[in-house]
């Protein structure tokens, strides 16, 4: 008898390999043979092989019927194909298993920022001031009714009165010759002047008053004048010419 050291199996004893497996076979003593096996058809675990020829295909030696492997060359006799275990699935396209399918990765879609638009500052807009005079030059004060032009310094302001050496007080413009003294006109009795470019009366703190078109203006308080006005000082009367 054979003993076939890798699946157990006792084959035999002419036998060189192994019927079950094909391993080579060790030989082993054993009582005479027992009888030949009574089926045609060997039972293998999970399968069922069906009985193969009685001459070897490979070596032409003649070999028992329902034996797996020749036990001269260790060839297959196995004439059909080998059943598939019982229980074991079916695998479809040629036996070959399916390979997974998966999902294919969806984008991942990057976040959306908000562009923030700061909002349009629109400067103010600035209106340029009126063009004004830059100085008293062209304007005069015409005196009532005698109708002599005194005309103002081509500065920016002019001091209206009558002189006194004695005081050492010497006006822009002086009224002692068109009897300031006795009209009531002080030594520094009044002040005309520009500011922004526009023509200011301003009192001098004088005793008879100044008045511009009849209305008295009142001490150190500015008011315009325009062409045409009229201005008093104590009781000498003069136009505004410009």
């Amino acid at each position: 008898m054979s003993f076939c050291p890798q699946c157990g199996v006792d084959n035999p004893a002419a036998a060189r390999f192994c019927d079950q497996c094909g391993a080579h076979l060790i030989e082993v003593p054993i009582a005479p043979a027992a009888a030949p096996k009574p089926s045609l058809a060997l039972a293998v675990t999970g399968m069922t092989i069906s009985a193969g020829p009685s001459v070897c295909p490979q070596c032409g030696t003649a070999v028992i019927p329902g034996e797996a492997f020749c036990d001269t060359c260790g060839a297959s006799l196995l004439s059909g194909p080998v059943a598939a275990p019982v229980g074991a699935p079916s695998l479809p396209y040629g036996g070959v298993s399916p390979q997974p399918s998966y999902p294919s990765p969806q984008p991942v879609a990057s976040p959306v920022v908000p562009i923030v638009t700061p909002p349009i500052v629109t400067p103010p807009i600035v209106t340029p001031p009126a063009p004004g005079r830059p100085n008293l030059a062209g304007i005069s004060l015409v005196i009532q009714p005698a109708g002599a032009a005194l005309a103002l310094p081509t500065s920016g302001e002019a001091i209206i009165g009558r002189s006194d050496p004695v005081s050492n007080v010497f006006p822009d413009i002086d009224l002692t010759s068109h009897g300031a003294l006795e009209r009531g006109v002080g030594r520094r009795h009044a002040r005309v002047f520009l500011q922004g470019g526009q023509i200011l009366i301003e009192d001098l703190d004088s005793t008879n008053g100044t008045f511009l078109n009849a209305t008295r203006v009142p001490p150190r308080q500015p008011k315009p004048v325009r062409a045409g006005d009229e201005l008093r000082l104590g009781t000498l009367t003069f136009k505004v010419q410009m």
